[in-house]
Order: C-alpha cells, then sequence, then structure tokens
C-alpha cells in the first residue's frame, strides 16, 4: 500500500490560529478513495503542542510526501523541509503546491531541487496522479503539473474529519477558530490579489445539501460551541440563489458556533441577505481595500464602483439594524496610493466608523504586500511607470526577512514607504482607538470581535511601528547605504518620538533595576537621550528595551543597558557642572547622558580604543563632551589634567582597578567600576583615598588592549539572508 504523507507546515499567513487544515482533509479522503492509499496529515503548527518534533523520525517510510506551500511566507520553511525530507525518504516523490508554488512553480522544481512535483492549483486530481505514477513504477521527477481543477465539487468525497484524530483533543489549545471550505475561485481580478496564481478562477460551490453537511459533520466532529468557523472561501455566495438558500438552510440546523465567519463582496449583500445573516448567526468580511473612489479604480476593484462606497454605508446600517457583526480590511500602500488618496479614504472610513449611531463593524488597516501571481506581481514594470512605484524586493520570498520585505514598496512618486507608514498610523490610529466605544454588536461573540479591534490598535502602537521602522534602516546598510541610513535616522523626528516613548514605556523597569524612585529626573535624561543613535543601525527597536547590544560582531564592545548608566550615574551623584571621565565610551551613548547631568558649565571626556567608534562618538555628543581616542587604561591617554575630574564612569570590567589611576585621580574622586571577570563581576563604587563599596553583580565586557579587525562590505553581505524577526 502507498504510504502519502500531506505536510501543513504552520502558516504564517491569513490561515494562522485556524484548526482543520480541511484542504488537507479534503485531499485525503479523495486520495484513499480514488487509490486506497494510506494517508496520513501532519500538521505542524499543532504538533508543536506535543514537543519538539522529530524531523528524522518524521519523514522516514513515505512513497510520497506532499507540502503545503500555503503562502509565500512559507517558502523557505517549506523548501528546508523538504531538503530534510530528502534526506531521509531519498526515493519518495516530494510535492509541493498552493498559492505560492502555483505562482511560482519554476523556483520549486528545478535541478538540485528537494521536491519532485509542483502542482499548479488545486491538488486533488494531480495528488491521485502521482500516487499511480508511484503504484506504476514510474515515479514522477521533475514534473509541474498543470492546473487541473475539479468542476463539480460534489464529484469529492465528504470530508473525513478522522484524519485530525490526532490533534482533536488539542484544537482548543492551539487554535482560535476551526474552517471549512465551501466553494473555490473568485473571478474577479483585483491587482493585489494571488487567487489568479490557482489558474482556474470560476466560482464554483458545493450543493446546498453538501454544504450544510460540511458544516454539521465538523460540528460532529469537533463540537464547535463556542468557537467561531471560519468559512476560508476566496468568495463565499458569489450566486445569490445559492447563498440564500444555504444561509436558510444553515439557520434551520441551528449549529452552535459563536459565530460563523466568512468572506464576500460587499456589493453581492442586500438587506434580504443581511436577515438571513443574522438568522445563521454569520459575521462578514469584506474586502473594502480603500474609501477614495480613485484608488479603487486603480486596484481594479470590479463592479459598480459609483456606488461600491454607498453601498457599504448602507450595510454598515443593515447590519446595525439585524445586530450583525462585519469587518471591513482596507490595504494602505498599494501602487498608485499618494498622500491625497489616503487622506480621502480615512475620511471616507472616519464617517463608516465612526457614525454616531454606532457600528457592528471594525477596521482591519494592512499593508501592501506584492503577492506572486497576482495582477501586480505580472504586470509590475507598467506600475512603476505608471505610478513611479517602487518594489525594493520583489522576491521578498526568498529572504529570511519577510515581515519587512513583503511590504517594503513605494506605492508612487509621491508616496514613499516611510511616509506611507507615518500617513497609515496618523490618519488611521485615532479612527481605529475610537471604534471599541463605538461598536455596538452585543451577540455571543461580542469578544473575538473587539480582540481583533484590539489587535488593530496594538498595530498602530509606538513597539510596533518602531519595529518596521528599524527593519527600514536595517535594510539600508545591508544594502550598503549605511551612511545614508544614519542620516535619515537622525532627520527622523517621528522615529525620534516613537522611540521616546517606547522608553517611557520601559521607565518603571530602569527605575526598578537601578534602585531609583520613579520620578528620579536621571530617568528624564534617558527618556530624552536618542539610544537609537548610538547602536547599529539594525538595532533600532532593540535600543528602545533595558538591554545590552553589541556594536560589532565581535562582541568587545557594547552600549550598555539603560538602568545600567542609570545604576551608575546615580552612585557618582552627577551634578551640574561636574567633570566627569567616562572611561569605555564607546559610541559615546553614556557621555550624551552625562552631558546633560552636567549642563553647560560641566564637562565629559569619553575615551574609547576603537577610533571607529571614537569618531562615532564625536559626531553624535554634544559641544560639551571631549572624545579621546585611546587606551582608557592609561591616564596619559585621557588627555584632560587628572586633578579636575570629580567623577570616573567605566564601562568595561577590570580584573582590579590600576594603581596607576588612584596615584592620578585627586582624594575625594569617586569612581563607578565593574571589577572581576565573568560571572564573579561586581559593581565598585571606589572613594579615591577613602572607602570602596562591593555592590551587586553585573555583566560587563571585559577590558581590551586592541581592536578587532573589521571586514570590509561586500556585495555578498548586503545579499545576505536574514533570520526571521522575532
Amino acid at each position: 500500500m502507498t504510504r502519502v504523507l500531506l505536510l501543513w507546515p504552520g502558516c504564517e499567513g491569513p490561515a494562522s490560529g485556524n484548526f482543520g487544515v480541511p484542504q488537507l482533509v479534503l485531499m485525503a479522503t479523495h486520495a484513499r478513495r480514488e487509490t486506497g492509499a494510506h494517508v496520513e496529515i501532519v500538521d505542524l503548527a499543532a504538533e508543536r503542542y506535543f514537543g519538539p518534533v522529530d524531523v528524522a523520525k518524521l519523514f522516514e517510510g513515505w512513497d510520497v510526501i506532499a507540502f503545503s506551500v500555503y503562502s509565500s511566507f512559507d517558502h523557505l520553511k517549506c523548501m528546508a523541509l523538504a531538503e530534510l525530507a530528502r534526506q531521509q525518504s531519498p526515493d519518495a516523490v516530494i510535492m509541493a503546491g498552493g498559492y505560492h508554488a502555483s505562482a511560482r512553480p519554476t523556483e520549486q522544481v528545478f535541478d538540485g531541487s528537494p521536491y519532485d512535483v509542483c502542482v499548479v492549483g488545486e491538488g486533488e486530481l494531480a495528488l491521485v496522479e502521482v500516487i499511480e505514477s508511484v503504484e506504476g513504477g514510474a515515479p514522477l521527477r521533475q514534473t509541474i503539473l498543470a492546473s487541473n481543477p475539479v468542476t463539480d465539487l460534489d464529484s469529492l468525497p465528504p470530508s473525513d474529519w478522522s484524519y485530525l484524530d490526532r490533534y482533536r483533543p488539542i484544537a482548543r489549545k492551539v487554535a482560535s477558530q476551526a474552517q471549512v471550505y465551501l466553494s473555490r475561485g473568485c473571478p474577479f481580478d483585483c491587482a493585489f490579489c494571488m487567487e489568479r496564481a490557482k489558474r482556474e478562477v470560476s466560482w464554483r460551490s458545493l450543493s446546498v445539501e453538501r454544504a450544510v453537511h460540511e458544516v454539521v459533520s465538523l460540528h460532529r466532529y469537533l463540537d464547535l460551541r463556542g468557537w467561531t468557523l471560519y468559512v476560508a472561501d476566496a468568495l463565499f455566495g458569489m450566486k445569490k440563489s445559492w447563498r440564500r438558500e444555504f444561509l436558510a438552510a444553515l439557520a434551520r440546523e441551528q449549529v452552535p458556533v459563536d459565530k460563523l465567519w466568512l468572506l464576500i463582496r460587499v456589493d453581492l449583500v442586500e438587506d434580504e441577505d443581511l436577515r438571513l445573516f443574522a438568522d445563521a448567526n454569520c459575521g462578514l468580511g469584506f474586502g473594502l481595500e480603500s474609501g477614495d473612489p480613485q484608488l479603487l479604480a486603480t486596484i481594479r476593484k470590479a463592479g459598480r464602483l459609483d456606488t461600491y462606497l454607498d453601498r457599504m454605508k448602507e450595510v454598515s446600517a443593515w447590519a446595525r439594524t439585524h445586530d450583525v457583526p462585519w469587518g471591513a480590511n482596507i490595504i494602505c500602500g498599494h501602487p498608485g496610493e499618494t498622500p491625497g488618496t489616503m487622506e480621502r479614504s480615512a475620511a471616507y472610513m472616519r464617517e463608516l466608523f465612526l457614525d454616531p449611531k454606532g457600528v457592528t463593524g471594525f477596521l482591519s488597516v494592512d499593508p501592501f504586500r506584492l503577492y506572486p501571481g497576482s495582477p501586480i506581481d505580472t504586470e509590475r514594470r507598467q506600475w512603476e511607470q505608471r505610478f513611479g512605484t517602487v518594489f525594493h524586493r520583489p522576491s521578498w520570498w526568498d529572504d529570511g526577512d519577510q515581515e519587512f520585505l513583503a511590504e517594503w514598496v513605494d506605492p508612487s512618486a509621491e508616496l514613499d514607504w516611510r511616509t506611507r507608514t507615518r500617513l497609515q498610523h496618523e490618519l488611521y490610529g485615532p479612527i481605529l482607538r475610537r471604534i471599541e466605544d463605538n461598536f455596538v454588536y452585543r451577540g455571543p461573540a461580542r469578544e473575538y470581535f473587539l480582540r481583533a479591534v484590539r489587535d488593530q490598535v496594538q498595530q498602530s502602537e509606538p513597539r510596533t511601528r518602531v519595529h518596521y521602522l528599524g527593519r527600514y534602516y536595517a535594510w539600508l546598510r545591508y544594502l550598503g547605504f549605511r551612511e545614508k541610513a544614519e542620516q535619515l535616522m537622525r532627520d527622523d523626528a517621528k522615529l525620534t518620538e516613537l522611540t521616546r516613548r517606547r522608553r517611557v514605556a520601559w521607565r518603571p523597569t530602569v527605575a526598578e533595576r537601578a534602585q531609583l524612585a520613579p520620578d528620579d529626573v536621571l530617568l528624564d535624561v534617558i527618556e530624552r537621550v536618542p539610544r537609537e543613535r548610538f547602536v547599529p543601525v539594525d538595532q533600532i527597536a532593540e535600543s528602545t528595551r533595558d538591554e545590552a547590544i553589541h556594536l560589532d560582531d565581535s562582541g568587545a564592545a557594547t552600549v550598555s543597558a539603560m538602568h545600567a548608566y542609570a545604576r551608575s550615574f546615580s552612585l557618582l551623584e552627577i551634578e551640574a557642572g561636574m567633570t566627569v571621565l567616562d572611561l569605555g565610551g564607546g559610541t559615546g551613548y553614556g557621555a550624551a547622558i552625562l552631558a546633560e547631568l552636567v549642563g553647560e558649565a560641566g564637562r565629559v571626556i569619553s575615551v574609547e580604543l576603537d577610533p571607529a567608534l571614537s569618531a562615532r562618538a564625536r559626531a553624535l555628543c554634544p559641544s560639551n563632551v571631549d572624545c579621546v581616542c585611546g587606551d582608557a587604561t592609561d591616564p596619559a591617554r585621557w588627555e584632560v589634567d587628572p586633578s579636575t575630574i570629580d567623577a570616573v564612569t567605566v564601562g568595561f570590567a577590570l580584573p582590579s582597578i590600576p594603581a596607576s589611576w588612584s596615584s592620578a585621580l585627586r582624594p575625594g574622586t569617586r569612581l563607578a567600576v565593574p571589577v572581576g571577570e565573568g560571572d564573579a563581576q561586581r559593581l565598585q563604587l571606589v572613594t579615591v583615598g577613602g572607602e570602596t563599596r562591593t555592590l551587586e553583580p553585573v555583566r560587563y565586557v571585559p577590558m581590551r588592549r586592541t581592536v578587532p579587525a573589521r571586514a570590509a562590505p561586500t556585495k555578498a553581505r548586503a545579499k545576505a539572508r536574514l533570520p526571521l524577526v522575532d
């Protein structure tokens, strides 16, 4: 008997958080009926619940291994898993299918690829063909199977949910909702959508009886009480007669889900539909895309665009009458977008969602992402020429930092990525924050939808915004534009404000770790000094946290955690007018804090061994800081009369305090010094000619006498692939 493994890798895209993998269940059910093969489904997202996955064991003993490359975010992960599968089952036929594989089949099957077969479009008939090739003794190799859609969905067997028996006991622990498919295809031609990657776009549905059976059978198997059931069709209920007959039949079944969630076009919906949706306990998702008619035409949002936005307002009113929850998704930064289209769209959304009568809907705001197989992907040159669109990383799925690169697009000559990001949050953030107070839906899934509202608000918070701006500047550096990145970053007033707000959020933690009162003025200074300027440009988000940051790959130099500076400077009792020596000053972050504390009448001398770091400190620090390049352990290299120094702070650990320091410094000078090696380091507060207090354990970089060699940037380095960002 042929053994077949269908593998779901755990999706990073819109299918994440769902339980059921219904497309694989249907493929398995159909393959068993047609070939008698032994088929198993492995859901790696669910498998993680049981502990580490033994990949070597997972891929042993199969004749066919099929990977669902559902979205482009899954491409690298599936390719890596397929290579492991090839090692463990060298004779197996390894397949790739799904949206991404359909859009880029030649990137799946090529000389040296772990895949033998790429399936374009739907997989049921293709899987049977592969199994039969194995059973016939001539397994398919180096093959791209053209689209072969199922024209009559009722010809497929009903889903056998028992393929998910392993995961049923943990379903509610690993997922937030169940999912099911009732139809296929979407004949519309929206420019951003990758539905056409599957080639067959005609709308086909199960019969009403079969569609209701799929829902009821899943409930009997899984017990959907208290759950949301997501109908994952690309377009639900395109045909009015089918839609209304199905909704009426589903209402009669009274399946006890909290809510059945589905995606439908707003221009298909009428008042009668809202009544039926209410009776069937449905919530509606609309791909509204924009509130600006000009951009809707650019997007090629087919249909009656002259009445499209008016219909959305009508649907909102009908939904309020029938207490039907709904959500509208819009795309910010679609190619052709301008500041004007964004402003007009936001004005429409304010009218729609802040209606004084309340709404039962919520708004989802997503950045444009370039998906392979979409019309924009195939017509990229035309968009570049027509609008001045810049796709900075058009094959982003080949890089590790997919989260950012997928959306790194300048929509038009009038709107670059940074401006789009800023306007998105400035225009839509205030709307998103007010929706919860205006949300009048009171049905059983109210909390489910409020979580969606709050999730959107989180996306406009400083933490998320700093993360994406950080990735932007990081990629400028990776591509060889470090100086440009640093200059843009210094001039970016919005970034400066966002990072300051993140430091404000960290203030209680810094205060506790530094043993300071929450209102200590030293914490005010730490909030004000733009720490992100003193770290590598690819560490902007990290700079807002209370953690040490390496300044180079050697790890020999760091910008210490914020609380480390606060603790040392508070122990030294820094005051206005003092002269402070900062030894091991790095890029000058500590010196910049000290400069504010000592004021214009004071002076800071920052001594750093590394010429590159010292030069950067010189460029970043204010005028009352003198940056000296030299051996910080040698008083002769300090370039200051030691007798004028009031306090010394040290940014590296010493085995012991050099006797030359005590000889050079005047009595009464205070020093905050990390002393010891490794885990034995302790912070010491030393008064020259007086007492030495040994305080808490600390962890600083050790003293160094040489500067590590740095490799010159190369083109290969600029193309380096990065790990996924946390």
